[in-house]
Parts: structure tokens; sequence; C-alpha cells
């Protein structure tokens, strides 16, 4: 499949039965640099771009590498936490566009910088409406004032266009953990991932790399509804 963010994992001839256990634990740290600190810098670079696309129709090119390193260690962080390859995942974060190697995990982004559709991503301001939606779940579950109905109305409108990738991944996310207990108790008992479902597994992997890359404004060519 080609498309403006590739995704090639390097599958282990055979895979240590104690690996589906043992990395979600050593995946912590990743997943807590991921969430706790790279998705907020990554929201505030967003806006950025989303206003400096919108108006320029250039995409500054140090925000392109950015947001390419940040889909790079999404894809890392959860091959290593569903246990695709025995790499432990470096950390690295340096912007760059182009893979570095050395983690077993290969994700090359080739963003668009200039000649972009600005009508496009006119409706692709997600990911700061991300953090908006947790807010306002958090207002009703804590019960403290939340977001007025505009906000959410606006946030549906700005953000519509990846709907229909954002359902597509959720669906291939929901299978691909079927396949991932699978593959556990195939790992667990016989040391190999049996072919269907590491294809599944990966596959949701590509699946979500290739919608960041679109929806941190990398390309503006959209996320095909497959996993290869």
């Amino acid at each position: 499949m080609s498309y403006p963010a590739t995704v090639t994992i390097e599958r282990p001839e055979r895979t240590a039965n104690w690996r589906p256990i043992g990395q979600l634990v050593l995946v912590l740290p990743h997943y807590v640099i991921l969430h706790a600190v790279l998705n907020v810098v990554a929201s505030v670079t967003a806006v950025v771009a989303w206003f400096t696309v919108l108006f320029t129709g250039k995409l500054p090119p140090g925000i392109a590498a950015f947001h390419a390193t940040y889909v790079r260690y999404r894809a890392r962080t959860f091959s290593y936490m569903m246990f695709l390859t025995d790499q432990y995942p470096p950390f690295d974060y340096a912007p760059s566009s182009s893979d570095p190697g050395g983690a077993g995990v290969s994700v090359d982004v080739s963003p668009r910088l200039e000649g972009r559709n600005r009508l496009n991503v006119l409706f692709r301001f997600i990911v700061p409406f991300a953090w908006l939606t947790l807010i306002g779940m958090l207002g009703l579950m804590f019960g403290f004032a939340s977001l007025p109905a505009w906000v959410w109305i606006v946030q549906l409108v700005l953000g519509a266009v990846l709907i229909p990738g954002a359902v597509f991944s959720m669906v291939v996310w929901v299978v691909a953990n079927v396949a991932a207990v699978v593959g556990l108790l195939a790992v667990i008992f016989t040391g190999r991932w049996p072919d269907g479902p590491f294809r599944l597994v990966a596959g949701w992997v590509r699946v979500d790399a290739r919608l960041w890359a679109y929806s941190m404004l990398l390309t503006d060519e959209y996320p095909p509804f497959s996993i290869d």
C-alpha cells in the first residue's frame, strides 16, 4: 500500500515466551512519555500548523519533522506493546521525516510542505479538540463546569472529515485486540506468531499511523481503508 506514511515491522523468527506479558511492563516509560508529554506538545504544534497551513498554504518543515517523529514514536510504542517486535524502541525525539532505524519498526513519512488543500485542512482541526473532549468528559464525571454546547458543535464540524477514518481505525483496533489475545497464547505456548493474527495487529499499527499522519496535517491524501 502506497501512502505518505509507511510502516514496516520486522517480524522475529521466534518470540520469547515471556514477551507478551513482559513487554506490557517494559513499554510503560514510552507509553507515559507518549501520552503525558508528546501528546501535549503535538496538540500545541497542531494548532500552529493548522493556522499556518490555512493562511499560507504551507506546512513549516520543523513542525512537519516533529509530527513525523510523533507518528513514528506512536507506531514504535504500540508495536512493542503488542509484542510485534522484540527490539526495545529507543528514546529518540530528534525531529526527522525519514526513519533513523534501529527499532525493528520503520516508519517513513513524506510530508507535503507546499501547495496544500486549505479547505481540506479547515475540516481537520481535531487534535486540540480531542483535549476539549477530555475536559468535557471529566466535567461530566466529576461535576465541574462542562463545555458549552457550541464547543461540541464546532468540534464535530471541524473534525468531520476525520470521522470515517477514525471509525475504521476503531473497528480495526477491536479486531486487532482479539487477534493479540490469540497471538499472546500462541507465543506463550509455541514462541511463534500465527500469520493471520500478526497481520491484523500490525495492520492496526499501520492504520493508526496513517490516520495520525493525516490528522497532524502531514498530507492531504486521505488514509486508505486498508490494513496493508
